[in-house]
């Protein structure tokens, strides 16, 4: 079977810091591996050394990058296709012309039919121009501009195929660079972050290609936990400075058995040092007397004893929001309303919130999502209808901008600012639950990465005491462990929930209702995410509650679709009560 098999002694970064060791690993070329951990852990890292793209010190005295002592070996011969190498050499072409240029056997054959059909015209060359077409055929000329045609729509630059490279942005850019490495057809992919930038129906064409059209294996990095559950069926666990660990299924299968290894790996760590510390108690007891040769005896098995490396279990963040009270039944209502800045971008017929409803709002980039959220808010007017708004509720409002942080401001100065008269300690001890040190009290909020920033406004948030969040896109930037960490404070929070979001992981796990915005009008789904592709897949009406609390199917649902279909839609869209 061809295969890479890759080796990793030892990976060091500059100033001698271990970023990987004593990894060793059979990548198959059918393997579909999802590669996760935190920023920082070496997976883009780890892609580049079995690409072959390692960060080194070149003879000639370039900048030292790191240290590499390995090896991948590439059994059979596989062809390799990374996203990351793809670049757009000449910037005059057209989008179109790029996507051409991963058929270089059509291109040749092109090139030598023209040629052929040039010696017709002057009159001879029948045979040549024959066989230049069978050729032509042979390498499906006839059907190329077809599948680029076919991939182009499914990842949303159709519209860009006659625009110059120039002129597209840098997201359009990164969609051409896939949609062009899946028209090459590598034996093998390797794709690092394919969903960044890319629209939820994007995402959605690329699962299922990968799915059900992809013959060849593949390593992605990304965060977008739903496709990595939907696409994968191993994970590689990266962490700094240690073997990279194999787990068998998908990603919610891994989060899953982490947990569990986790647990044993501490539990006998634990019972191993307490033996160790019983065999000390004991040798010192009986070191001095009779007993004498007894403890010696002890003593040597104990050097003989292999000391267990700690296991790294990281300190996960711990997201809490403060309740104030119920504000009672109804939330907010809008109707008959069109939301908009200056010109109306969507219609509302009627829409009404009760409590302790979470409500997801999704819709492609640009339809107005921010600007609902901001309408409810009261900082947009209503263009035209009738809103109302609960006068109890108490509101915290996370933006994804980080609006309401002073960024060349301390982290101390903006909580004073916010109204949180603490002390140091007292705010190292709130911000410590998110992964703080103690010096970062005063530290600017500029100096921390995009992640720390958001889990920063996070703490904020959480000690406001509301009734209903108002979340925009609350995952960004957030690892894996903050992302399952807000999760489950989110489903632990007994008010309501308004959040927008493209991550259907997230979306899956808080939603209980979605307001979808398509075709310039809101429309509401009961249940998650799962359960409005799923309802809009079958045509059944989005009022109609697929699950019920414990994730059986409903049973008139059932009754209605039949027990074998019922039976396949529960298998392939039911939900994993582990998550």
């Amino acid at each position: 079977m061809r295969h890479l098999n890759v080796k990793i002694q030892r990976y060091e970064l500059p100033g001698w810091e271990i970023l990987m060791r004593d990894v060793s690993l059979i990548i198959n070329h059918d393997d579909r591996i999802a590669v996760v951990w935190g920023n920082g852990a070496g997976k883009t890292t780890f892609m580049k050394v079995v690409t072959g793209e390692r960060t080194l010190a070149d003879e000639e005295g370039e900048k030292f990058m790191g240290r590499f002592e390995g090896s991948v070996d590439n059994t059979g011969g596989l062809t390799l296709g990374y996203l990351a190498q793809i670049h757009f050499d000449f910037e005059e072409k057209t989008v179109f012309e790029e996507l051409r240029n991963a058929f270089p056997q059509v291109l040749e054959a092109e090139t030598e039919l023209d040629s052929a059909e040039a010696g017709m015209n002057d009159g001879g060359g029948v045979e040549r121009y024959a066989e230049a077409i069978e050729r032509f055929k042979a390498v499906w000329g006839y059907d190329y501009e077809r599948e680029i045609d076919r991939v182009a729509r499914g990842i949303g630059i159709f519209p860009l195929l006659h625009s110059k490279l120039k002129e597209v942005s840098g997201g359009q850019r990164t969609k051409i660079a896939l949609a062009k490495i899946l028209l090459l057809k590598p034996d093998f992919l390797l794709l690092d972050e394919p969903t960044n930038f890319i629209d939820m129906g994007s995402v959605e064409w690329l699962e299922k290609y990968l799915q059900e059209t992809w013959k060849g294996g593949y390593l992605i990095i990304s965060h977008d936990r739903e496709f990595l559950d939907a696409t994968c069926t191993k994970v590689y666990d990266v962490v700094k400075g240690r073997p990279i660990v194999e787990y068998v299924g998908n990603y919610s299968d891994y989060v899953f058995e982490k947990r569990k290894r986790e647990e044993r790996l501490l539990e006998e760590y634990e019972r191993h040092a307490e033996l160790i510390k019983s065999e000390k108690a004991l040798i010192n007891r009986f070191r001095a007397g009779s007993r004498a040769g007894f403890a010696k005896s002890r003593e040597k098995m104990l050097e003989r004893l292999e000391e267990p490396e700690k296991p790294f279990i990281p300190e996960r963040p711990k997201f809490r929001f403060e309740f104030s009270e119920r504000p009672g039944e109804k939330i907010l209502e809008l109707k008959e309303a069109f939301i908009g800045r200056k010109d109306p971008l969507f219609f509302v017929s009627e829409i009404v919130m009760y409590e302790k409803m979470r409500v997801g709002i999704v819709g492609e980039n640009g339809v107005g999502k921010s600007t609902l959220v901001k309408t409810l808010l009261g900082d947009i007017p209503l263009l035209d209808g009738y809103f109302s708004k609960n006068k109890g509720l108490d509101v915290a409002y996370y933006s994804q901008m980080h609006e309401e942080l002073d960024l060349d401001s301390t982290v101390f100065a903006n909580f004073e600012k916010a109204g949180f008269a603490f002390t140091r300690e007292r705010l190292a001890s709130v911000l410590g639950n998110y992964g703080f040190a103690y010096g970062d009290v005063d530290r600017k909020v500029r100096d921390f990465s995009g992640g720390q920033v958001s889990k920063i406004l996070f703490s904020m948030i959480g000690l406001r005491p509301s009734n209903l969040l108002v979340l925009d896109e609350p995952t960004n930037h957030l690892d894996y462990d903050s992302r399952e960490s807000l999760e489950k404070a989110l489903r632990e929070y007994p008010g309501s929930i308004i959040f927008i979001s493209h991550d259907r992981y997230f979306v899956n796990k808080v939603a209980s209702h979605l307001w979808i915005v398509e075709d310039g009008e809101l429309t509401l789904s009961y249940g998650n995410y799962a359960d409005y592709r799923l309802k809009k897949d079958r045509g059944i009406s989005y009022d109609v509650s697929l699950w019920n609390d414990e994730g059986e199917l409903d049973l008139v649902l059932e009754e209605k679709l039949g027990k074998a279909e019922a039976k396949r839609i529960r298998e392939k869209f039911g939900r994993d009560r582990r998550k």
